[in-house]
């Protein structure tokens, strides 16, 4: 809990820079932190790339992407955004591990994390509430986000704006894998019940929603965009509400499901780099590939319409 506070704390600030997080985050332990800031057209952000060295080099390597359009939507509103979730969540991440590190529970596996710090990003419309945008176009923010040494993903979002799942809490999508929908590991489910202390939430997906952004169609958010930029499984960490709540909301960040989302990517981080949780079955994907070919064609925009 008090590296899910330390991270809201640490965003809720309008002058918050990309810059001082990475150095907040050397100061906490040892990690390799890198900022790249992509500034054009009046709409800037600072990409955050952190690594958390494990102890086997040779160990699956977890990635977490903290998916967002922007921490704040400044001047329109004052405050930290419902939105800023996947951000507060990775950050807290790194922190914890850093402590945990610094006490001698080193993980087995290198965990890479990935986020980026936009306190000024506009909105959209978007049924039934509104959302926030993300400063550039999708690809070219998976392209700093999405790192091609993560294994596997845990991408972490707000995902309030929806009537999917009527609860308050944190869920789980199933595994998107080049175009597929694959079941939701047995583990991360106990995993996710032994955090939360309750039943696990699972949040629907539609094929739409692992494909670009830029294709146009209806997406229920950009939690699974990270899907499209690379060719490992992609689970979605949503932290949801029983209402509606709009993405540029404010007063909306809470610390008790950011704790939680973040003590099971860590629990997920230890069972992965461990080699004892799969993402997928491979048996089971190599029999799909024999049956139904490749559908990786849902990673691109697809045919242009007539």
């Amino acid at each position: 809990m008090k590296q899910a506070i330390d991270a809201i704390e640490l965003l809720s600030s309008a002058h918050v820079t990309g810059e001082a997080v990475a150095g907040r985050l050397r100061a906490a332990g040892r990690c390799d932190v890198t900022v790249t800031r992509l500034e054009r057209d009046g709409a800037a952000t600072e990409f955050l790339s952190i690594v958390i060295p494990g102890a086997d080099d040779s160990a699956p390597q977890l990635g977490i992407v903290g998916r967002l359009g922007g921490i704040g939507a400044r001047p329109a509103v004052t405050g930290l955004v419902s939105d800023s979730d996947g951000a507060v969540v990775a950050i807290a991440v790194a922190f914890k591990l850093m402590a945990m590190a610094a006490q001698g529970d080193v993980l087995p596996g290198t965990v890479r994390i990935r986020t980026h710090i936009c306190p000024r990003a506009g909105t959209r419309p978007q049924q039934p509430v509104p959302m926030m945008r993300s400063p550039f176009p999708m690809r070219e923010m998976m392209a700093h986000e999405v790192d091609p040494r993560m294994d596997a993903i845990l991408s972490v979002d707000t995902t309030r704006g929806n009537r999917l799942v009527n609860q308050r809490g944190v869920a789980l999508t199933p595994v998107a894998k080049q175009g597929y929908l694959l079941r939701i590991p047995e583990t991360m489910l106990d995993l996710l019940g032994w955090v939360s202390g309750e039943l696990p939430l699972t949040l629907p997906l539609t094929t739409q929603d692992i494909t670009p952004y830029e294709n146009g169609l209806w997406h229920v958010n950009s939690l699974m965009q990270p899907a499209i930029a690379t060719d490992a499984p992609v689970v979605g960490v949503a932290l949801t509400a029983q209402t509606t709540v709009p993405g540029c909301a404010t007063g909306v960040t809470n610390a008790v499901d950011a704790d939680v989302a973040m003590r099971f990517c860590i629990e997920v981080a230890k069972l992965y780099g461990q080699g004892a949780l799969k993402f997928y079955d491979e048996a089971e994907w190599a029999a799909l590939q024999r049956r139904y070919g490749s559908l990786a064609h849902l990673q691109t925009v697809g045919n242009a319409p007539d």
